[in-house]
């Protein structure tokens, strides 16, 4: 029988964290002790129980559709949802939800909850009581999801997932400091775990500022080129209407003829590098997503085993091998991370590598439109031929903003191959500690 709701909010702290386990059918294996405080329930009411006994009737349906696409495809969800208490009052969550492997097999879903702070909050909020109530009417929200947030500039779920996430962690980054050095000491395998998991925690602290330059470059990346994928276009009309031009003044056009074939031949030679360009472009934006995303998980993992040890030592909630086992997942997570990232960052090296190795060889054909160009010009000057020289004006304009871009874009592609080379370092040691965390 589930409660009435009732306008009344169950409160948590924006320093608390709650998590629980569930199988691979939503079924709650266990959940730590502000999960059992907010949801104002005891342990044994929840074990056993669907996780879904907490879920608000306020929350649309189209949310946890997107949630279980995404866990069923084997990756992280992030998301706004509001629970239902046992006593019918609510709470609002930030949740990341996390599919659970052990030996390589789906053992089912871990999911942290913090309390949302940020403007994400209120975008969600909105459009979740929008959706609620197409809902009501009989209608799909899937659609209007997606559309909202393209409103709001975002491509796609995935983009405003990562957003929120960062932001989320960004916004509550004073209240998430654990320091227990000075009452760590009296379990061993506590301490063990405390210990690497600080370091670890250092380790991801150093490589965060990456984790911002990366976001900053896929941003860079798809509105600078949205520009130069228009170059090639703009080059074959320029050299269409020059070839027109030229034709129109016979023999005296004849070397605007062949200016206006070299400026051809370029801007299919352009145009095929733009076309690989292109794709490698998207494909590297994917993966920096991606990265990103597992990268932020491992960030709020480390957190919650912190948070873990915190409540262990405070109120003593289990015996030691509970709490181990408990500690055991979170470090297989972080495993799971760990190793996404490196095959992430792997990726990302070889997609940049060939980004600067297409921005160069456009780079000189850039160089050698220079040289069309200035000579185009030369002639119509002799000429005295304005239309000429507005078309040379024109190629002279792209070949400007055109090098201006490549001249932006280059150093940071540069940068950011190797900024993955230092985050795959970094990620190696985040590994080095999370076997000491395992060892018995």
């Amino acid at each position: 029988m589930r409660p009435n709701p009732i306008p009344i909010e169950s409160p948590f702290g924006v320093d608390e964290v709650f998590f629980s386990k569930t199988d691979p059918k939503s079924v709650i294996i266990y959940g730590n002790k502000t999960f059992y405080d907010t949801a104002k329930y005891l342990p044994k009411e929840l074990i056993g129980k669907p996780h879904n006994v907490v879920r608000h009737p306020d929350m649309p349906k189209a949310i946890f559709k997107l949630l279980w696409d995404y866990i069923k495809a084997d990756k992280p969800f992030a998301g706004y949802i509001k629970n239902l208490a046992k006593d019918g009052s609510y709470y609002w969550v930030f949740a990341i939800v996390f599919p659970l492997y052990n030996a390589q097999q789906k053992e089912g879903y871990l999911s942290v909850r913090i309390k949302p702070t940020t403007k994400y909050f209120d975008i969600a909020r909105s459009l979740y009581e929008k959706m609620r109530k197409l809902e009501l009417e009989g209608e799909s929200a899937e659609g209007f999801l997606q559309d909202g947030l393209a409103q709001l500039g975002y491509k796609s779920y995935d983009d405003f997932m990562i957003d929120a996430l960062m932001q989320e962690f960004e916004d509550k980054e004073q209240h998430f400091h654990i320091d227990l050095d000075n009452e760590i000491a009296y379990h061993p395998n506590v301490r063990r775990v405390y210990e690497n998991a600080k370091k670890a925690e250092a380790i991801y602290t150093s490589m965060y500022e990456k984790i911002a330059f990366f976001l900053e470059l896929s941003t860079t990346l798809e509105e600078k080129f949205a520009s130069i994928y228009q170059m090639t276009d703009d080059l074959s009309l320029i050299a269409l209407n020059s070839s027109i031009e030229s034709h129109k003044i016979g023999s005296l056009g004849a070397s605007f003829a062949v200016v206006s074939h070299e400026i051809k031949k370029d801007s299919e030679r352009i145009g095929y590098y733009i076309l690989d360009l292109r794709k490698n472009i998207e494909q590297s934006i994917a993966t920096i997503k991606q990265s990103v995303l597992y990268l932020l998980s491992l960030n709020i993992q480390i957190f919650a085993i912190l948070y873990y040890i915190k409540e262990t030592v405070v109120h003593q909630t289990c015996t030691m091998g509970e709490c181990m086992d408990k500690v055991n997942d979170f470090i297989s997570l972080m495993h799971h991370s760990t190793k996404q990232v490196a095959t992430l960052s792997r990726q990302l090296e070889s997609d940049l590598g060939r980004t600067l190795s297409f921005i160069n060889k456009i780079e000189r054909l850039i160089k050698e439109l220079h040289y069309i160009q200035v000579n185009g010009l030369i002639e119509a000057f002799k000429l005295e031929d304005e239309k000429f020289s507005i078309i040379f004006t024109q190629v002279q304009n792209l070949v400007d903003n055109t090098t201006t871009i490549l001249e932006e874009i280059g150093p940071m592609v540069t940068t950011s191959i190797k900024y993955t080379g230092d985050i795959r370092f970094g990620i190696n040691d985040v590994t080095y500690y999370l076997d000491n965390m395992s060892e018995k």
